[in-house]
């Protein structure tokens, strides 16, 4: 091969991420894209969780576990919502009150794996759920988030909720919160303007019914609630 050979074959791969699979360590990377029980329900999924519930931790003891939405962009923080929100109560995740919990049909993610594998190599685009995906979906998201708040419990003073009212991960959140028979409020305001809506889109250039978590009014709303609740 000579020195010059052995040289690209040493700079070949310098770093292949298998640190960040979370299950299946250089077996599997599959992107998983699609809409359907296969991309609800398979095996990269549920055994995420259950090493989730099984090996993971929270890393503190936190005042607020904030339950949020997924993104289109993966990892999650560095997509445009998840860096709005995030930038907005940054202070107080710097300060480790705010604990963030994503909930998707990848399961429930908390921040800390947002980059790992599978969460950071699917798409579910919702335009193409049908009425009978929808209601799977709100019952795989509860039976999930209701283990996860069961198991972690002792790690949060409470729970709070940042999603879109008429989304089905709110529908699950909402059955969570009275099954356990525990206060989960949603801090998003129900009704925004208008013109802040096509202010967060960039005059429409994006496309997103979770854009009404970015306008100011809601922004502002989070914000306000957050410090309100943590002064209690």
């Amino acid at each position: 091969m000579g020195d010059r050979g052995k040289e690209l074959k040493d700079l070949e791969v310098v770093w292949d991420g298998n640190n960040l699979d979370w299950i299946k360590p250089k077996e599997c990377r599959e992107y998983l894209r699609g809409v359907g029980l296969k991309y609800l329900l398979n095996e990269y999924f549920e055994e995420g969780f259950k090493k989730l519930l099984r090996e993971y931790r929270p890393q503190r003891h936190y005042p607020v576990g904030l339950i949020m939405p997924c993104s289109y962009g993966k990892p999650y923080s560095n997509s445009y919502i998840h860096y709005i929100i995030r930038k907005s109560i940054v202070d107080l995740l710097r300060q480790g009150k705010i604990h963030e919990i994503i909930v998707t049909n990848a399961g429930v993610v908390p921040r800390e794996l947002d980059e790992y594998w599978p969460y950071v190599a699917y798409d579910w685009n919702p335009i193409y759920e049908t009425p009978e995906i929808k209601e799977w979906y709100t019952r795989v998201l509860e039976k999930r988030l209701k283990e996860y708040i069961s198991t972690f419990r002792s790690y949060y003073d409470r729970f709070v909720a940042y999603l879109r009212w008429n989304s089905d991960s709110w529908k699950a959140v909402e059955k969570v919160s009275q099954e356990l028979g525990i206060e989960i409020p949603n801090l998003a305001p129900k009704t925004v303007p208008r013109e802040e809506i096509i202010e967060a889109s960039l005059n429409g250039l994006y496309e997103d019914e979770d854009i009404v978590l970015i306008t100011e009014t809601s922004l502002k709303s989070l914000r306000e609630k957050l410090v309100k609740l943590l002064g209690e």
